[in-house]
């Protein structure tokens, strides 16, 4: 089910997505799957971003996670787990960053411009944080509160290159605490996949400016948690997606055995 809002607010009308969806587990309510890029809308009063309608942000890296949301579902689905996820694109307001710092709202992305983002009053930057941010981060927040969590899982996606740098991980696991959870996750992955080249922290690393979540909300909980990585030429097929599921989903359930 979604996350429903309970009246009509600055910046989002009445037909725009709420701001997050949460799926309530069904047979593993220890374990709670995270995914804070997957959503890819942008609300109808901000027009796109100032972005042309021949400018794809579906497939963009600089919008959304590809195929974090697919994949993070169907691990949901397989594990019988929680899953909350972020509706709108992380160009409107990067939900896993400190709301209001450089990184939450930029002006541009890879060294690509954001129109709409350019020049905003700080009333139009809270209007994105009460709107957006505030209500994802409080669903996280009740979730993160329920004493049966034993596992957190987020999940992203990167791109396989990077400013002309062919990025060589099949997956990487980001942390700053919680290395030994990664390490423990990538063993029981290995086992099954030898060839996969697995990364850790690669090609970014978990800190106060870039990361929200795991600082916020996992570490402080105390339980085994993963930031979990998948490079997203793998994600653009279906099959593909079943493979990874299911090689992270077993991994989960090794974690907690």
């Amino acid at each position: 089910m979604s996350l429903s809002s309970e009246h009509q607010n600055n910046l989002l009308h009445a037909d725009d997505p709420p701001p997050a969806g949460y799926l309530a587990p069904t047979q593993r309510p220890e374990i709670l799957i995270i995914c804070e890029h997957a959503g890819l809308a942008i609300p109808k009063r901000l027009d796109r971003l100032g972005f042309s309608s021949d400018f794809d942000l579906s497939q963009q890296h600089i919008a959304w996670d590809i195929g974090g949301a697919s994949l993070s579902r169907k691990i949901a689905d397989q594990l019988g787990a929680g899953l909350i996820w972020q509706n709108y694109s992380r160009l409107v307001i990067d939900c896993n960053r400190r709301p209001l710092s450089p990184q939450s709202i930029r002006e541009e992305s890879d060294h690509v411009p954001i129109p709409g983002n350019i020049g905003l009053s700080a009333a139009e930057k809270q209007a994105r944080v009460d709107e957006i941010f505030q209500p994802y981060d409080n669903l996280c927040r009740r979730e993160m509160a329920r004493p049966e969590i034993k596992l957190v899982v987020c999940i992203h996606s990167f791109t396989a290159e990077m400013d002309g740098f062919s990025r060589p991980w099949h997956m990487s696991f980001l942390y700053r605490n919680g290395g030994v959870y990664a390490r423990q996750m990538a063993a029981f992955i290995l086992a099954d996949d030898p060839d996969l080249i697995i990364g850790f922290n690669e090609p970014y690393q978990v800190d106060d400016q870039t990361d929200w979540f795991v600082i916020q909300h996992a570490e402080p909980k105390g339980v085994p948690q993963v930031l979990i990585e998948v490079r997203n030429d793998q994600l653009r097929k279906d099959v593909n997606i079943d493979l990874w599921a299911k090689r992270l989903s077993d991994a989960c359930l090794k974690m907690l055995s």
